[in-house]
């Protein structure tokens, strides 16, 4: 009996050791190990429309309050998180006819709160420009992205003002080549009224036909809205072909512009249809990088664990009958 003792206190030991070794091989994952390894990765410059269209708050029926700025930024932030470290990302913001690059080209992993904080913190309100020009904001993107070396993923609802119903494509088509990437159109195929907001983001009011009129997008109605009141104008049916104070996602537009650039064209229905769009093989990059390889000291933790779980197993089948198990000894 006493050599049956021996045997189990022995095998307790042996318990005690494993357990003991799997907690030091976890140990370094709590200082987040990176190791450099090949593998894939991906660069992006990410360039969110902030023009007054953008504000419309069409995308989801089921949350009014949020507007096309709004699902613009939330998919850019799905897509960022998406991305596997060692990946590059920088954002841009569009306006008029220019594309502005807020910062250099960041690895995801090791500066996603920054990136992260910066297109939460993205405002209507930072545009230097109302109006915008797709087509020319587009060619600057382009221009961008391919000083960075990186793909392109454009976040607009295709509007303008005034609208563009025929494109040139002529200066795209030219640019055609060297960057690759995706158009995603934001918000409804209505067209609905452009909201004019207040310091808080609450809607106070509505553009007006008048109010696109007397921007100068129809030249022909100058002289009429020098001589008569808004009432006259719309009951003379003078402002019927003006469209620019209502809004809608101009996806076949876009689906123009893309196609003369070499890029594809999506609908961001949801906050996630960026986030698959921006991990396609077709724009995976085979470099080095720092890798996250906590998963292999959880894996060899593991490993040892069911290593003790299989010994104590084996221990309790050829153990006599009446013997207690390792670590239940009686005192």
């Amino acid at each position: 009996m006493n050599a049956l003792r021996r045997i189990v206190a022995f095998v307790a030991a042996q318990r005690l050791a494993i357990l003991a070794l799997a907690l030091l091989v976890l140990l370094p994952v709590f200082a987040a190990p990176k190791l450099r390894m090949p593998g894939g990765t991906y660069a992006w410059l990410f360039v969110i429309d902030i023009t007054e269209s953008m504000n419309v708050r069409d995308v989801d029926a089921r949350k009014p309050d949020e507007s096309r700025l709004d699902r613009a930024k939330a998919s850019t932030i799905a897509a960022l998180a998406n991305l596997p470290c060692g990946s590059t990302a920088a954002v841009a913001l569009s306006a008029g006819t220019d594309t502005v690059t807020l910062f250099e080209p960041l690895e995801v992993c090791a500066h996603f709160p920054a990136i992260e904080q910066a297109v939460r913190n993205i405002d209507w309100r930072m545009a230097w420009d109302g109006d915008s020009r797709i087509e020319a904001a587009l060619i600057n993107a382009i221009g961008e992205a391919e000083r960075r070396h990186l793909d392109l993923a454009f976040v607009t609802d295709g509007d303008e003002a005034p609208h563009v119903d025929v494109p040139r494509l002529g200066d795209l088509l030219a640019l055609r080549g060297p960057v690759h990437g995706w158009l995603l159109g934001v918000g409804s195929a209505e067209p609905h009224p452009v909201p004019r907001l207040d310091a808080d983001n609450r809607i106070v009011g509505y553009w007006t036909a008048i109010d696109a009129a007397q921007q100068g997008f129809h030249p022909n109605l100058v002289e009429a809205i020098g001589h008569a009141s808004a009432e006259d104008l719309e009951k003379s049916g003078a402002l019927d072909e003006v469209v620019e104070h209502r809004s809608a996602l101009r996806a076949a537009y876009l689906q123009q512009l893309g196609t003369a650039a070499g890029l594809g064209y999506e609908t961001a229905d949801k906050d996630d249809a960026l986030a698959r769009l921006v991990v396609d093989a077709a724009f995976r990059r085979q470099e080095n990088a720092d890798r996250d390889v906590r998963f292999v000291f959880g894996l060899a933790a593991a490993l040892l664990l069911l290593i003790d779980r299989l010994n104590l197993l084996r221990a309790t089948r050829s153990r006599p009958r009446g013997v207690p198990a390792p670590g239940l000894l009686a005192r």
